[in-house]
């Protein structure tokens, strides 16, 4: 098991790799690979354990009664996925959780974490206590979304976006996990028209760009 990102994720934060290894049996863990495309959850059944993602990216998507499909986010290596709704219990999936590549995915069960163990020893109680700060995040993540879905122009979108990416990632020259179509279907607008706007931007010395590379110019 690759312990690199399960150290960096917040849920373990103040807990040495020594007292991850003992604790994870606590906890349910349970590892398990997807080939790209491959839906890990689908909408429609309740989740029970949060997904730590050990290698390649998660797809978040909501698919219509129409068949139209809206990408909601990617979430990347060392992240975490599921959390809300398994904390929810038997709450219904409004969304498919899907391999964007070939990825490897740590499943925690919630219950789990939420109820120590007779033992109840402190690295149990840390976790509980991370996970609330986890779902602090989430929140704020979906509040910054709810941000740049206001604008109501699609340069008024990419530049809230942006923005908000580059105060994420601590600087103003990033890599996003979308490509054209995807951060077209992330934005809720046209793709050809997406595409148009990026370019009238980097002509006006707005930003800079190279296939999912930005730089804010301003």
């Amino acid at each position: 098991m690759n312990f690199y990102y399960i150290m960096r994720n917040v849920l373990f934060d103040g807990l040495t790799k020594e007292q991850v290894q003992a604790l994870l049996p606590c906890l349910g863990a349970v590892e398990r690979s997807y080939a790209k495309d491959e839906v890990i959850v689908p909408a429609g059944q309740p989740l029970h354990s949060l997904g730590l993602i050990l290698e390649g990216d998660v797809r978040i998507e909501h698919v219509s009664s129409w068949g139209d499909v809206e990408i909601l986010t990617i979430m990347e290596e060392g992240k975490t996925f599921g959390e809300a709704a398994a904390c929810a219990r038997d709450t219904e999936l409004m969304v498919d959780y899907v391999a964007e590549r070939d990825c490897r995915v740590l499943f925690l069960d919630v219950e789990r974490i939420l109820r120590p163990c007779e033992k109840a020893c402190p690295s149990h109680s840390a976790v509980v206590s991370n996970l609330i700060a986890l779902l602090a995040r989430r929140n704020l993540e979906l509040a910054r979304r709810s941000f740049v879905m206001t604008s109501r122009t699609i340069r008024g979108k990419v530049l809230s976006y942006l923005s908000t990416a580059a105060s994420a990632y601590g600087t103003r020259s990033f890599d996003i996990p979308y490509n054209r179509e995807q951060l077209a279907s992330y934005l809720g607008v046209d793709r050809s028209a997406l595409s148009a706007e990026l370019g009238r931007m980097q002509r006006a010395g707005l930003i800079r760009f190279k296939k999912n590379h930005f730089e804010l110019l301003q």
